[in-house]
């Protein structure tokens, strides 16, 4: 963690000339990490979750309905990913209890606990989108976006992605690979 401290510290000399706004982050382990890291000294900003970011300079998407919010355990939304969702795109989400058993190394430190969270989260996602008619899983969490995926009938989604598809529309990743190929990358 120390190399990785060292290493945010070169790329804040690097780029002194600028003001940072956040230190926007898509996973609240990362999140976790660059708070233990000192991320919000080094770049003198607040780690947030990039859709809170966006939510609090007062982005609106409109509205849209059928969607569940499995809360992630390391959740970079500190619990609040249904208001969130309400704010930014205007969605009434059912919220999904439980731990989908995905991150760390408890799978393989512990399957048969592992498992029965893994089939807890399952049945209550099952349950949950049974009850709301909910079609989409929208998550703030990689780890649970794959265990989501692999458990669950109902196609997952990152909350960014979300964002991103109704901001650019459904061809939102052929925009985003056409502008970063013309980005100027730096080099360090």
């Amino acid at each position: 963690m120390l190399q990785s401290a060292l290493l945010f510290t070169q790329i804040r000399e690097m780029f002194a000339y600028l003001t940072f706004d956040a230190i926007a982050v898509t996973c609240g382990t990362c999140r976790e990490a660059l708070g233990a890291m000192d991320g919000a000294k080094i770049f003198g900003c607040p780690v947030v979750d990039v859709a809170r970011w966006v939510a609090d300079r007062g982005l609106e998407l409109g509205g849209g309905g059928g969607y569940a919010y499995p809360a992630p355990c390391h959740d970079s939304l500190d619990g609040c990913g249904v208001q969130v969702l309400k704010a930014v795109c205007g969605i009434e989400a059912e919220t999904v209890p439980h731990c989908c058993a995905e991150a760390g190394t408890l799978a393989l430190s512990r399957p048969d606990i592992s498992e029965a969270m893994r089939h807890r989260k399952s049945v209550a996602t099952k349950e949950t989108v049974a009850a709301s008619s909910s079609t989409v899983l929208l998550t703030n969490c990689p780890s649970c976006l794959q265990g989501l995926g692999r458990n669950v009938d109902t196609k997952p989604r990152h909350i960014i992605v979300e964002i991103a598809r109704r901001l650019s529309g459904e061809a939102w990743l052929d925009r985003l690979r056409e502008r970063a190929a013309s980005a100027q990358a730096i080099r360090f």
